[in-house]
């Protein structure tokens, strides 16, 4: 039974497993940490190898929460509370949220955007970053 429920955790694992980090051609990131990911969403760091990043959110909900849970190690709820703070203080604005075919309408070629999706809903010139 304790074998069991260990592979059923292993497995649900592997189900969160296709959300990936993806960066628009002109950005010369090719990794980031995870520690780099967490800044990065938390709009706490702006620029990487000396590039400026535009960070933007997805708008699909289910998404936007497995991202949260996988990479950013937070609640939904502590999220909103963490944007809902920075707002009020004035200190940060959220990244915008945009969707599969909003973000293949973006000008790639004037900033280095960088997003998540769906590994099957990969935007075609957008590049997957790995993460370390």
């Amino acid at each position: 039974m304790k074998y069991f429920i260990i592979l059923i955790i292993f497995l649900i694992s592997f189900l969160d497993a296709d959300i990936k980090i993806i960066a628009s051609p002109k950005c010369k990131v090719e990794a980031l940490s995870i520690h780099d990911v967490k800044n990065i969403f938390m709009i706490k760091k702006k620029v990487i190898d000396e590039e400026n990043i535009i960070v933007i959110d997805n708008s699909n909900k289910e998404t936007y929460k497995k991202f949260i849970k996988i990479y950013l190690k937070k609640s939904l709820r502590k999220i909103k509370v963490y944007w809902t703070r920075m707002l009020f203080t004035g200190k940060k604005i959220p990244p915008k949220k945009l969707s599969f075919d909003e973000l293949n309408a973006l000008d790639l070629n004037t900033s280095c955007y960088i997003s998540y999706v769906e590994l099957e809903k990969k935007p075609l010139d957008w590049n997957i970053l790995l993460i370390k």
